[in-house]
């Protein structure tokens, strides 16, 4: 609970560093070209052996059974290494089931064999991209344009590496060429929503997200991001209807769980939210969000043992993470831990000197354990990097009440009001201080200016009171 001032006026409320407000996130599909090179049959004098091994590895490439078709492609080349379709779809493979550093070995080998096809270039620049290498990404997906320049998903796959690297225009020129060229290829209108959100085109966005759809009616990353757009415009029950389309396309996918999930504690039910979150962690446990929302939606509902459990869970995968610290810290605090939650916020600090919830948040820790001084301290690392904080200001100036420094509480004071003169509590704070300093006339004046924004004033007179020195 957060402590009170000497005037019975509770401080500012306990910071979080922001779980509750996480937005769901934009799904980007990977644009794997699965385009396979397939040899000739050469019907009149029969395949060869390699060539037999190569065409069962296609087969099986295609039908998704990526550790066989390997199998394929490596028996096709220890009888002709020189296949480099060969090498080119056992790198699909591998590509398939995340073994990028070998797919872009095996993309490599292919390069060198047909260096002049557009392809190979393509799908190295798409793996590159995948292991977040943006510029070999970048200078492969050019290449790969350079010698095919009307290749819709290059350009598509192109304008992903851009926004990635903060150049949105240039995003939006390479996928409004791909549309241009193919305007039925849905993925372009659905990367474009991105940028175009990035952009803060919200009405862009939404237009391509449902052109995107109009084309593939099951295209469930553009009813995924077309719903976090919801969400963020307070359109909750468009929202969840894109979600639950979302999930229904895909139902292993955790993170229509966690979107779904956002969109329900927003709409104030944290019981479904908090069953979504799992099911997105029984899909992937390793996703991060899903443990920090369901931590803050625990946090919500006052379960805080099972936040404190959650936002472990999130540690394990992000250990230097300022975010989780802080906000562990807080549930921490409101089971009355101190001492964890001390450690907590102040390996926050560690990480992120610069967190304004984090040393907010160890200024209120010290001051429930009487460590006054070390408060104000704290209180003032926030007000530092974040100068109209009105909550830290409010409660540097109660503690700077309670050890009788009555002036610097009321030059805080003056400083909250500045920042909003509607705040009624900023003066009933300083009318207590002026209380204190015998200023009768000035206390009596803020007192009326609490009581004109809506505080009672027996409350109000009677707080003051109990504050000032006796006649």
């Amino acid at each position: 609970m957060a402590p009170k001032g000497e005037n019975g006026i509770e401080t500012g409320k306990f910071h979080q560093s922001g779980t509750s407000a996480i937005a769901p996130g934009f799904q980007r599909g990977l644009l794997i070209v699965a385009v396979v090179l397939v040899l000739g049959l050469a019907a009149c004098l029969g395949l060869s052996d390699a060539d037999k091994r190569y065409n069962s590895g296609v087969v099986l490439l295609e039908e998704g059974r990526f550790e066989e078709a390997i199998a394929e492609f490596n028996l096709a080349l220890f009888l002709d290494g020189s296949m480099a379709a060969a090498f080119h779809n056992r790198a699909l493979a591998e590509q398939r089931m995340g073994s990028l550093v070998s797919a872009v070995k095996d993309y490599t080998l292919a390069i060198n064999l047909l260096p002049d096809l557009a392809l190979p270039y393509a799908n190295r620049g798409i793996a590159y991209f995948e292991t977040g290498d943006l510029q070999s990404a970048l200078r492969d997906l050019n290449r790969s344009l350079e010698l095919d320049g009307d290749s819709v998903s290059a350009l598509t796959q192109l304008g992903l590496v851009l926004m990635d690297l903060g150049r949105t225009e240039e995003a939006l020129n390479s996928l409004g060429r791909a549309i241009e060229l193919d305007p039925e290829y849905y993925p372009a209108y659905g990367n474009r929503g991105i940028a175009y959100s990035r952009a803060g085109e919200t009405r862009l966005a939404l237009a391509d997200y449902g052109k995107a759809i109009e084309i593939n009616p099951d295209y469930g990353l553009a009813y995924g991001n077309r719903g976090s757009i919801y969400l963020l415009q307070g359109d909750l029950a468009l929202a969840i209807a894109d979600l639950d389309r979302t999930i229904e396309l895909d139902p292993g996918s955790a993170s229509g769980y966690v979107n779904r999930g956002v969109v329900l504690a927003a709409s104030g039910q944290l019981i479904l939210a908090v069953e979504d979150y799992g099911k997105a962690i029984l899909a992937d446990p390793t996703s991060l969000n899903a443990y920090m929302n369901r931590a803050s939606a625990y946090d919500g509902l006052g379960r805080y043992a099972a936040a404190v459990s959650d936002y472990g869970n999130a540690l394990q995968l992000a250990p230097g993470s300022a975010t989780l610290y802080t906000n562990r810290g807080a549930s921490f605090h409101a089971q009355n831990d101190l001492q964890k939650a001390l450690e907590d916020f102040e390996k926050a600090v560690s990480l992120d000197p610069t967190s304004v919830p984090a040393w907010y948040n160890l200024g209120v820790v010290h001051e429930d354990l009487g460590e006054l001084e070390r408060a104000v301290a704290d209180y003032g690392q926030a007000i530092s990097f974040e100068p109209e904080n009105i909550d830290a200001l409010i409660n540097r100036a109660l503690v700077y009440s309670t050890l009788g420094q009555y002036a610097t509480a009321i030059a805080d004071m003056d400083l909250v009001v500045e920042v909003d003169p509607t705040y009624a509590k900023a003066y009933l704070v300083r009318a207590s201080a002026h209380a204190n300093l015998g200023m009768g006339p000035k206390s009596q004046a803020d007192i009326d200016r609490a009581v004109a924004l809506g505080i009672d004033r027996v409350k109000a007179e009677s707080n003051v009171a109990g504050t000032s020195p006796s006649p």
